[in-house]
């Protein structure tokens, strides 16, 4: 070939390649979004830069939005105060759509959007998506949008509807980006954390009483003589019940309610009216500990009464210095102080966060407290009667030999 054929070569190959990336652009959205089965849509998706997520479903022609914040280096759900959110929850639920892969692509007509669920749901309640919403920290700017359709099982699979191609087990479901018919998949995710009720995000960590050495349960009004009080002197010590006991009764330390909220959660927020609610005849549950913790309890119903709300007030009041023990040895002091120092700040930050608690009240399952709340006469059985001397065994009777 002539060199100067050659050069005359050169300008269309590049046009060829200019045309190309402009095509891929223009398929792409500029984004790495573009659908191709087996591969990750939104693989690309920057989860540092997500600083908002707002989730809308719509029933029973009621749009209902759930808003997660990223302020001040945690998620807090904005339709709950502020209040701090799961942030584990939130993790998985954007991963979620940064690894689903698609299983089928499709394009769709307006008209076809209601039969696989994906109608706006700002527009309609039947076979309306769940749309997700992905901002920056400005919460303006957006980064993508994503409808969630219907779920479906895969071919095949058990009670499956061969017609609609929805039922058994689900383990897909459809989905559009950015609100382009063009841009519908089926995925391999559910996204079933997917729900804008906004007590299913909030970070449902809680108070941990550990060590109680005093347990009160003080009943309001007439009902006061149902109120008890135990104790105990020592982490080996028995516990004992306050006050005097009817004859023929004794305390049963085996009913009662030695490990009160060790590992409790709450259910949801209480509302304002709830927590007001509490300063009018609540129960109270007074729990003390040996590392000098303290926790006020307030109990209430709610309107429902499946429920129950309380109000939990941590204080406490921890030493400043080591009481050193009885015939210590000068060489263990420092070991021992070291020890007691560690233990001390590991108290502090518990009171810390405990404490943090004090400011909200809570919708709690009943049986979070209500194996707390006996009453008096629950505590005792009958004292068993004393038994008495078996008389002298009998002599053995003299048998005759045959």
């Amino acid at each position: 070939m002539k060199k100067g054929n050659f050069s005359n070569l050169v300008p269309p190959a590049i046009v060829l390649i200019v045309l190309i990336v402009i095509g891929m652009l223009i398929k792409g959205g500029g984004t790495s979004t573009s659908i191709v089965i087996g591969k990750e849509p939104l693989s690309g998706l920057p989860l540092s830069k997500i600083g908002s997520i707002v989730i809308t479903k719509n029933s029973d022609q009621t749009p209902s939005t759930l808003t997660l914040t990223r302020a001040d280096k945690q998620w807090v759900v904005e339709n709950k105060n502020g209040y701090p959110a799961d942030a584990d929850r939130i993790e998985k639920f954007i991963r979620e759509f940064k690894d689903m892969k698609v299983l089928r692509e499709l394009t769709a007509g307006k008209s076809q959007l209601g039969r696989i669920g994906l109608l706006d749901p700002d527009n309609a309640s039947i076979n309306s998506a769940t749309r997700v919403s992905l901002l920056e920290a400005d919460g303006k700017s957006l980064i993508h949008t994503l409808h969630l359709g219907k779920e479906l099982s895969a071919p095949g699979s058990e009670n499956q509807n061969s017609q609609q191609g929805f039922g058994g087990f689900s383990d897909r479901r459809f989905i559009m980006i950015d609100s382009k018919r063009s841009e519908i998949a089926v995925v391999d995710q559910t996204f079933s954390n997917a729900s804008p009720e906004p007590s299913d995000w909030l970070n449902k960590d809680f108070i941990k009483v550990d060590k109680p050495n005093s347990i009160e349960v003080i009943y309001p009004g007439s009902e006061a003589t149902n109120s008890w009080k135990i104790t105990k002197s020592s982490d080996v010590a028995e516990w004992k019940l306050d006050g005097t006991v009817t004859d023929g009764k004794v305390f049963d330390a085996a009913s009662a309610p030695t490990s009160p909220l060790s590992s409790p959660s709450f259910n949801d927020l209480a509302t304002d009216t709830e927590k007001a609610q509490l300063d009018k005849n609540a129960t109270q549950i007074k729990i003390s500990t040996f590392d000098g913790l303290n926790y006020h309890v307030k109990v209430g119903q709610t309107p429902s009464g499946s429920d129950r709300v309380i109000q939990v007030e941590t204080t406490g009041s921890l030493p400043e210095k080591r009481t050193p023990g009885e015939n210590e040895k000068a060489e263990d002091k420092v070991t021992l102080d070291k020890e007691w120092a560690e233990k001390q700040e590991e108290l502090k930050e518990k009171l810390r966060k405990d404490s943090a608690f004090n400011v909200y009240a809570y919708r709690v399952s009943s049986y979070t407290v209500e194996s707390i709340l006996k009453k008096r006469t629950e505590l005792l059985k009958d004292k068993e009667k004393e038994e008495t001397e078996s008389p002298a065994d009998p002599p053995v009777p003299f048998i005759k030999p045959q």
